[in-house]
């Protein structure tokens, strides 16, 4: 480590040329040395394994020979002395065995390992089968069959299975050990060979890179190193000594480029290069200010991009693809070349130029752009100004400078007439728009404008009138170098104005006259006057007013007395109706009360006849459910008499079987017997039988027995069923005769129910006609109660009318009020409330009456 560190600090970086051949020379080395060694690990591998199969197939091939007379006796401990001996002999490469007989069965393992299954018991076992030698694909497990006597007969067969392994192992010892020397002896001859590099190639390079290190700190006095020398090294070492002189020579243009520079960059013009490519080689910041002024009128592969965008794009390009500027900028004849350029609502001056080096030959063009917008605009702006409005030139003394033709003309004088004169002689101040009172040319000698009416008067007596302002021109410290007056002509309009002022003057005397007559006039007609005219005559255009507004008095008057009289027969016509009105609700009250008591009979009739409709109904349910009720007692008869019928069926069904009881009974009495007869005669070799026989015959009779008891009790119950089947059916015919007895009369109850019902339905809807019509009575009574009161109010009405028609004043005599017709009081309150109440003990009459009267 300390030795590559030394060499790091004198040689430099990693990176360097040095340790970069060295690390090549070192890779290419130990990729050599790699190559052989693994070759020659590989070969002595191959040359281990084939010696360890040859070796495996020599001792296995032994092993059967010596192994076959022990196979055929089974001798165990005999294979057990030969397995051990080559497994001995093999130094380890031998990893197991085994020994199979005829019938392919292990008769040895070594170490009495379980092999059965395995891929050595297979080719043992093909062995055996086959009686030929087996070996697996790589040849390290090996079955060798064992032949036995002079015949060679086969007994069976021994296998083993082989490694390589230790061979491999001792082999790699000696590997790395061969492998460390070779390493030992690579490192030496490669430092070797770096300390040589180092002396030939690194430290001339370095001295070299020293030397451009100074140069490229523009230090160029500095000497280059191996510049004698006829390699690689020495080549560079002369280039790079041309390289100092020409950046030595560079150095003194560049300063004076960079005096040019920086006049380009902090012009205030606008200025471009382009090479002979006429592409763009630089912009000055007060070009790139011009275009952001002006973005939004590029083209949009220029818009919104930064100084460095546009290096590099071609001219053309800047104005949209226009390429006919191409032309112009490649002919030198063209040049200096002076046009416009419209970008938007902007005008650009460009102003192209050629540019030569210091040998006199072009290098490329500089173009200079110049907003003339707002110049040419205020040309345009001083020359419309000129053509219609009068502008005077003034000294800040106030002596005038020049004038234009406008003012001249006014003031029918010549420019070389007015030149020199005072302008505080020629146009004092006068109807100033100034805030204070200063001086007018006081005010414009300190700078201030003066907006205002200028009235024109010289030596001659002509005057005139000015409207405009005077603007003092200021230079950078503020002081005032000139006086503009720009302003129009008013002389005539002043005039036209004076005469305007006349003519509406006298028009709004006559305005008045026609108000004041106007007013008057509503005045008397408001305090009911009709008899009110204008009499006094308006002004010819007013005429026609004065007399529509008499007119329409005249028909306002002739419209009042009709009504007047309308009204007089009105009131007469008013107090009939309030009198017929009060008979007609007076009779409508009686028929309402004869209704009231009416409607309170059928009330009562319609409540006895309801409640015995109710009283048929409860009976005729009762009835009802009497029959039901004997219907359904019918019916649990029946059920009872079919069940009777089953009981009998059942007994009989249960007599056959107790029959069959005891007639098997009879047949197994029998058979008992029979064989209490065979078991006397078979002797005592029957005696259990016999035993047996017995008890199956006392068996049989009981069963006999029982089937006879059985048999008596069914007969007993089939005579009580009997019985009761007879009680059943005189209970079903009495049951019976009450059905139909009960079904009679819910029959008669049903017809009186019917007829109870429908005399109550005829009733209730008699009831209803009657209280509708009572309803109906009491709300016409109700109608006639308002018709009266509405004629009693028609008739105040109609005299409020006459009383209120005669306030006006018509001109004509006016008419005579009678005294109104007497009218007969209106029904009481109380009374109409009692008739239009309802008395159906809180019954409704439908609503379709109610809404009609609503409506009402």
């Amino acid at each position: 480590m300390s030795l590559i560190s030394s060499l790091r600090k004198s040689v430099g970086s990693f990176r360097s040329v040095f340790f970069r051949v060295s690390a090549i020379m070192a890779v290419c080395t130990a990729a050599v040395a790699g190559t052989m060694a693994y070759m020659s690990y590989v070969s002595s591998k191959d040359i281990a394994e084939n010696n360890t199969r040859a070796f495996a197939q020599k001792v296995t091939t032994f092993s059967a020979s010596q192994s076959a007379s022990a196979i055929r006796f089974g001798n165990k401990e005999a294979l057990d002395s030969i397995v051990k001996g080559a497994v001995s002999s093999s130094q380890g490469s031998a990893l197991d065995s085994l020994v199979l007989n005829l019938k392919s069965e292990v008769i040895y393992s070594h170490e009495n390992k379980d092999l059965g299954g395995t891929e050595l018991y297979e080719l043992a076992a093909k062995a055996v089968s086959s009686g030929a030698a087996q070996t697996s694909a790589d040849g390290f497990q090996i079955a060798m069959p064992a032949f036995f006597g002079k015949s060679n007969d086969l007994v069976g067969a021994i296998a083993f299975s082989w490694t390589p392994a230790l061979v491999l192992a001792e082999m790699k010892k000696d590997q790395i050990q061969t492998l460390l020397i070779a390493a030992a002896v690579f490192l030496i001859a490669l430092v070797s060979v770096m300390f040589v590099l180092r002396a030939l190639l690194s430290k001339p390079l370095v001295q070299v890179r020293h030397a451009m290190e100074d140069v490229a700190k523009a230090n160029y006095e500095a000497e280059v190193p191996s510049q004698k020398r006829n390699d690689e090294i020495g080549d560079i070492a002369r280039s790079l000594e041309e390289f100092r002189q020409t950046l030595q020579d560079a150095e003194k243009s560049a300063r004076e480029s960079q005096f040019k520079g920086a006049a380009f960059e902090s012009s205030s013009s606008a200025m471009m290069m382009v090479n002979k490519e006429l592409r763009i080689n630089y912009v000055n910041s007060a070009f790139f200010a011009l275009l952001k002024d002006n973005e939004a009128a590029l083209p949009k592969a220029i818009r919104s991009s930064e100084i460095n965008d546009i290096i590099g794009k071609p001219y053309a390009e800047l104005l949209g693809g226009d390429h006919s500027i191409e032309r112009i900028l490649s002919d030198t004849d063209n040049l200096p070349h002076i046009s416009d350029i419209v970008l938007g609502d902007v005008r650009i001056s460009q102003s192209i130029n050629i540019v030569h080096d210091a040998s006199g030959a072009p290098i490329g063009r500089v173009i200079e752009w110049k907003d003339v917008t707002e110049e040419r605009l205020n040309r345009a702006i001083l020359t419309s100004l000129d053509a219609s409005q009068a502008r005077v030139e003034f000294q800040p003394d106030g002596k005038v400078i020049k004038a234009n033709d406008n003012f001249c003309s006014v003031v029918e004088r010549t420019e070389r007439e007015v030149s020199g004169k005072q302008g505080q002689d020629l146009l004092p101040q006068n109807e100033l728009a100034n805030r204070d009172d200063t001086p007018m040319w006081h005010a414009l000698a300190s700078g201030q404008s003066v907006v205002g009416r200028f009235n024109y008067r010289d030596s001659s007596g002509k005057t005139a009138i000015f409207d405009g302002s005077f603007s003092p021109v200021v230079d950078r410290e503020g002081n005032v170098s000139r006086i503009v007056m720009i302003a129009n002509d008013v002389t005539t309009a002043q005039l036209e104005l004076q005469t305007a002022e006349e003519t509406r003057a006298k028009m709004e005397a006559e305005q008045n006259a026609v108000v004041d007559g106007l007013r008057v006039g509503l005045k008397k007609l408001s305090n009911g006057d009709l008899s009110a005219k204008i009499e006094k005559s308006f002004a010819p255009e007013y005429e026609q007013l004065r007399n529509d507004f008499n007119h329409a008095i005249e028909a306002l008057c002739l419209a009042m007395t009709s009504v007047v009289e309308n009204s007089n027969m009105i009131r007469n016509e008013t107090g009939e109706i309030s009198k017929a009105a009060d008979d007609l609700s007076r009779r409508t009250e009686t028929q309402a009360a004869t209704l009231e008591e009416t409607a309170a009979a059928l009330e009562e009739m319609t409540s006895s006849v309801s409640s015995a409709a109710d009283g048929a109904a409860l009976a005729r349910k009762m009835v009802t459910e009497a029959r039901d009720n004997a219907e359904a007692s019918g019916d649990v008869v029946r059920e009872a008499v079919t069940a009777m019928s089953e009981i009998a069926s059942s007994s009989q069904q249960i007599s056959k079987i107790t029959s069959v009881i005891d007639d098997i009974a009879f047949q197994t009495n029998l058979l008992a017997l029979n064989a209490g007869v065979e078991a006397a005669r078979a002797g005592d070799a029957g005696r259990g039988f016999a035993v047996v026989a017995t008890e199956v015959r006392d068996l049989a009779q009981r069963s006999s027995d029982a089937a006879r008891e059985i048999n008596g009790l069914i007969s007993t119950s089939e005579n009580h069923v009997k019985r009761g089947v007879d009680l059943v059916d005189q209970t079903g015919d009495a049951l019976k005769g009450i059905f139909d007895r009960v079904s009679e009369i819910s029959s008669h109850v049903a017809e009186i129910a019917v007829s109870a019902e429908e005399q109550s339905r005829g009733l209730a809807e008699i009831n209803t006609a009657v209280n509708q019509l009572d309803q109906v009575t009491q709300q016409n009574a109700a109608m006639f109660e308002e018709t009266t009161a509405a004629s009693h109010a028609l008739t105040g009405e109609a005299e409020n009318l006459a009383n209120t028609m005669a306030q006006f004043n018509t001109g004509n005599q006016p008419p005579q009020v009678t005294s109104p017709i007497p009218i007969s009081s209106p029904p009481s309150p109380g009374a109409n409330s009692a008739a239009a109440k309802s008395v159906v003990n809180g019954s409704s009459l439908p609503d379709r009456i109610d809404d009609g009267w609503e409506d009402f």
